[in-house]
């Protein structure tokens, strides 16, 4: 369905670089896309997610050795979870709701609950 309302100058509004050409001397294919992104990944800092799963697997080796109990490592995950860098930046209130919030999802939320009661079966 067409307008009768046209915008002034009588026709479509021009967009920036609409009529430009890709240069096809750049163009890389399917192949060359996806080597670029594997160059990507490769540049990527991995790190950051080793260094972030490392207390996770410091509990799970302390849960699996005997040293603490699946209470310990909730306890223990739980207050991983409130010194995070974004977490420190709460108000006391705020820092609060947040840690009753994630003990009732801990214990109400079915599959959460079903693998806090693993942890103490599946050492």
């Amino acid at each position: 369905m067409t307008s009768p309302i046209k915008p002034p100058g009588g026709g479509p509004p021009k967009v920036p670089g609409a009529d430009a050409q890709p240069d096809p001397s750049k163009a890389k294919g399917a192949e060359g896309s996806r080597e670029a992104f594997e160059a990507t990944l490769d540049g990527a800092d991995r790190g950051q997610d080793a260094k972030a799963a490392a207390p996770a697997d410091a509990v799970v080796a302390d849960l699996r050795a005997g040293r603490i109990d699946a209470a310990a490592a909730v306890e223990t995950m739980v207050q991983q979870a409130l010194s995070a860098p974004g977490v420190a930046q709460l108000d006391a209130a705020a820092r609060a709701e947040l840690e009753a919030h994630i003990r009732h999802t801990l214990e109400d939320d079915p599959n959460l609950a079903a693998l806090v009661r693993d942890l103490d079966t599946g050492r």
